[in-house]
Protein backbone atom coordinates (compact mmCIF):
# COMPACT_ATOMS: atom_id res chain seq x y z
CA UNK A 1 0.00 0.00 0.00
CA UNK A 2 0.98 3.65 -0.66
CA UNK A 3 1.49 5.77 2.15
CA UNK A 4 -1.48 7.93 0.70
CA UNK A 5 -3.46 4.54 0.94
CA UNK A 6 -2.73 3.67 4.60
CA UNK A 7 -3.10 7.34 5.09
CA UNK A 8 -6.77 7.14 4.11
CA UNK A 9 -7.16 3.94 5.40
CA UNK A 10 -6.47 5.25 9.02
CA UNK A 11 -8.32 8.13 8.92
CA UNK A 12 -11.68 5.92 8.12
CA UNK A 13 -10.50 3.57 10.83
CA UNK A 14 -11.00 6.27 13.56
CA UNK A 15 -13.94 7.78 11.49
CA UNK A 16 -12.22 11.04 10.64
CA UNK A 17 -13.61 13.31 8.07
CA UNK A 18 -10.59 14.99 5.82
CA UNK A 19 -11.20 18.68 7.60
CA UNK A 20 -11.06 17.01 10.88
CA UNK A 21 -7.70 15.78 10.02
CA UNK A 22 -6.72 19.37 7.81
CA UNK A 23 -7.92 20.95 11.69
CA UNK A 24 -5.94 19.23 13.65
CA UNK A 25 -2.84 19.20 11.51
CA UNK A 26 -3.11 22.72 10.56
CA UNK A 27 -3.41 22.47 6.26
CA UNK A 28 -5.93 22.80 4.06
CA UNK A 29 -8.71 20.18 3.49
CA UNK A 30 -7.39 20.17 0.01
CA UNK A 31 -3.74 18.92 0.94
CA UNK A 32 -5.25 15.75 3.20
CA UNK A 33 -7.16 14.89 -0.31
CA UNK A 34 -3.50 15.64 -2.30
CA UNK A 35 -1.54 13.35 0.36
CA UNK A 36 -4.58 10.46 -0.09
CA UNK A 37 -4.43 10.54 -3.73
CA UNK A 38 -0.90 10.29 -4.41
CA UNK A 39 -0.51 13.83 -6.07
CA UNK A 40 1.66 15.26 -3.22
CA UNK A 41 3.55 14.62 0.07
CA UNK A 42 3.79 16.06 3.23
CA UNK A 43 6.75 17.40 3.87
CA UNK A 44 9.47 15.05 6.87
CA UNK A 45 8.49 17.58 9.52
CA UNK A 46 4.60 17.37 9.01
CA UNK A 47 5.30 13.24 8.51
CA UNK A 48 6.60 13.09 11.86
CA UNK A 49 3.98 15.04 13.31
CA UNK A 50 1.24 12.93 11.35
CA UNK A 51 3.00 10.17 13.49
CA UNK A 52 2.70 11.68 16.84
CA UNK A 53 -0.73 12.94 16.56
CA UNK A 54 -2.09 9.33 15.48
CA UNK A 55 0.23 6.58 17.18
CA UNK A 56 1.36 5.22 14.15
CA UNK A 57 5.25 3.94 13.52
CA UNK A 58 6.94 5.94 10.75
CA UNK A 59 7.72 2.22 8.79
CA UNK A 60 4.12 1.71 8.83
CA UNK A 61 3.56 5.15 6.95
CA UNK A 62 6.47 4.59 4.24
CA UNK A 63 5.46 0.61 3.91
CA UNK A 64 5.91 -0.23 0.20
CA UNK A 65 5.96 3.07 -0.98
CA UNK A 66 9.35 3.15 -3.15
CA UNK A 67 8.48 6.70 -4.73
CA UNK A 68 7.81 8.45 -1.06
CA UNK A 69 10.82 6.95 0.23
CA UNK A 70 13.20 8.60 -3.20
CA UNK A 71 10.73 11.54 -2.64
CA UNK A 72 12.09 11.92 0.71
CA UNK A 73 15.77 11.21 -0.20
CA UNK A 74 15.71 14.28 -2.87
CA UNK A 75 13.80 16.40 -0.67
CA UNK A 76 16.87 15.34 2.11
CA UNK A 77 19.66 16.33 -0.58
CA UNK A 78 17.76 19.39 -2.03
CA UNK A 79 17.59 20.61 2.03
CA UNK A 80 21.05 20.31 2.88
CA UNK A 81 22.39 22.31 -0.36
CA UNK A 82 19.84 24.84 0.08
CA UNK A 83 21.00 24.49 4.00
CA UNK A 84 25.15 25.16 2.83
CA UNK A 85 23.96 28.29 0.86
CA UNK A 86 21.85 30.16 3.06
CA UNK A 87 24.94 30.05 5.88
CA UNK A 88 27.31 31.18 3.27
CA UNK A 89 24.47 34.15 2.22
CA UNK A 90 24.01 34.93 5.73
CA UNK A 91 27.52 35.22 6.31
CA UNK A 92 28.03 37.26 3.45
CA UNK A 93 25.03 39.57 4.64
CA UNK A 94 26.37 39.70 7.87
CA UNK A 95 29.71 40.99 6.66
CA UNK A 96 28.19 43.36 4.45
CA UNK A 97 26.20 44.83 7.22
CA UNK A 98 28.91 45.19 9.60
CA UNK A 99 31.46 47.20 7.54
CA UNK A 100 28.54 49.42 6.30
CA UNK A 101 27.57 50.52 9.73
CA UNK A 102 31.17 51.03 9.94
CA UNK A 103 31.78 52.89 6.77
CA UNK A 104 28.75 55.27 7.82
CA UNK A 105 29.70 55.54 11.55
CA UNK A 106 33.77 56.64 10.37
CA UNK A 107 31.50 58.88 7.38
CA UNK A 108 33.33 57.43 5.01
CA UNK A 109 31.65 58.39 1.58
CA UNK A 110 33.56 56.77 -1.39
CA UNK A 111 32.83 54.19 -4.60
CA UNK A 112 33.94 51.49 -1.52
CA UNK A 113 30.89 52.10 0.53
CA UNK A 114 28.55 52.44 -2.83
CA UNK A 115 29.84 49.15 -3.59
CA UNK A 116 29.11 47.64 -0.13
CA UNK A 117 25.41 49.47 0.01
CA UNK A 118 24.77 47.84 -3.17
CA UNK A 119 26.17 44.27 -2.89
CA UNK A 120 24.20 44.37 0.98
CA UNK A 121 20.60 45.19 -1.24
CA UNK A 122 21.73 42.62 -3.54
CA UNK A 123 22.32 40.24 -0.72
CA UNK A 124 19.67 41.35 1.41
CA UNK A 125 16.89 40.84 -1.04
CA UNK A 126 18.54 37.41 -2.11
CA UNK A 127 17.94 35.92 1.57
CA UNK A 128 14.77 37.43 1.46
CA UNK A 129 13.79 35.46 -1.59
CA UNK A 130 15.05 32.34 -0.35
CA UNK A 131 14.50 31.95 3.12
CA UNK A 132 12.53 29.07 3.79
CA UNK A 133 11.21 29.99 7.62
CA UNK A 134 9.57 33.12 7.42
CA UNK A 135 6.22 31.28 8.85
CA UNK A 136 7.92 30.21 11.97
CA UNK A 137 8.98 33.62 13.02
CA UNK A 138 5.54 34.29 14.62
CA UNK A 139 3.22 31.68 14.89
CA UNK A 140 1.56 32.89 17.97
CA UNK A 141 -0.08 36.62 18.66
CA UNK A 142 2.88 37.04 21.02
CA UNK A 143 5.44 36.56 18.83
CA UNK A 144 3.81 38.44 16.44
CA UNK A 145 4.39 41.34 18.86
CA UNK A 146 7.61 40.79 19.70
CA UNK A 147 9.00 40.72 15.96
CA UNK A 148 7.29 43.81 15.47
CA UNK A 149 8.92 45.45 18.16
CA UNK A 150 12.03 44.13 16.98
CA UNK A 151 11.85 45.88 13.94
CA UNK A 152 10.29 48.77 15.39
CA UNK A 153 13.66 49.23 17.83
CA UNK A 154 15.88 48.38 14.65
CA UNK A 155 14.29 50.95 12.43
CA UNK A 156 15.01 53.69 15.16
CA UNK A 157 18.22 52.23 15.79
CA UNK A 158 19.20 52.72 12.52
CA UNK A 159 17.19 55.70 12.00
CA UNK A 160 19.64 57.94 14.74
CA UNK A 161 22.50 56.37 13.26
CA UNK A 162 21.72 58.23 10.32
CA UNK A 163 20.10 61.45 11.68
CA UNK A 164 23.54 63.38 11.61
CA UNK A 165 23.68 62.79 7.74
CA UNK A 166 19.78 63.70 7.32
CA UNK A 167 20.16 66.91 9.06
CA UNK A 168 23.86 67.70 7.42
CA UNK A 169 21.57 67.52 4.24
CA UNK A 170 19.05 69.87 5.22
CA UNK A 171 19.33 72.99 2.78
CA UNK A 172 20.13 76.35 4.20
CA UNK A 173 17.89 79.61 4.57
CA UNK A 174 19.63 80.77 1.71
CA UNK A 175 19.82 77.88 -0.19
CA UNK A 176 15.89 77.43 -0.03
CA UNK A 177 15.25 81.18 -0.48
CA UNK A 178 17.40 80.94 -3.98
CA UNK A 179 15.85 77.59 -5.40
CA UNK A 180 12.82 77.31 -7.20
CA UNK A 181 10.13 75.35 -5.07
CA UNK A 182 9.89 72.55 -7.58
CA UNK A 183 13.54 71.81 -7.30
CA UNK A 184 13.39 71.96 -3.71
CA UNK A 185 10.80 69.84 -3.77
CA UNK A 186 12.20 67.31 -6.56
CA UNK A 187 15.82 67.30 -4.37
CA UNK A 188 13.70 66.83 -1.09
CA UNK A 189 11.62 64.02 -2.00
CA UNK A 190 14.55 62.19 -3.91
CA UNK A 191 16.61 62.21 -0.79
CA UNK A 192 13.91 60.93 1.72
CA UNK A 193 13.37 58.21 -0.93
CA UNK A 194 16.72 57.53 -0.26
CA UNK A 195 16.47 57.39 3.37
CA UNK A 196 13.53 55.10 3.13
CA UNK A 197 15.27 52.81 0.92
CA UNK A 198 19.06 53.01 3.46
CA UNK A 199 16.98 52.58 6.36
CA UNK A 200 14.38 49.66 4.92
CA UNK A 201 17.38 47.18 3.72
CA UNK A 202 19.85 48.22 7.19
CA UNK A 203 16.38 47.16 9.06
CA UNK A 204 15.86 43.77 7.07
CA UNK A 205 19.70 42.71 7.11
CA UNK A 206 19.62 43.43 10.72
CA UNK A 207 16.53 41.32 11.28
CA UNK A 208 17.38 38.45 9.47
CA UNK A 209 20.94 38.74 11.05
CA UNK A 210 19.38 38.38 14.80
CA UNK A 211 16.43 35.68 13.72
CA UNK A 212 18.27 33.77 11.72
CA UNK A 213 20.22 31.87 14.01
CA UNK A 214 17.77 32.29 16.88
CA UNK A 215 15.62 30.59 14.56
CA UNK A 216 17.52 28.04 14.08
CA UNK A 217 18.60 27.20 17.69
CA UNK A 218 14.15 27.17 18.44
CA UNK A 219 14.09 24.48 15.54
CA UNK A 220 17.16 22.74 16.75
Amino acid sequence: MSFGENFKFVRQQKHLTQAAVAEELHVARQTISSWENGRSYPDIGMLVQISTVYDLSLDYLLKEDLRMLKHYEGQTTTSRRQQRLLSVGYGINLGLLVVSYCLDFLQIDSSFSELISVALIVMTFTLLLNYPHFGEWATTKREGWTLFGLIMMLFALNLALEWPDIVAALPSASTVAHTPSAALAGRAGGFMMGVVWHQFVWTMAALMAIEIPFQRLKRA
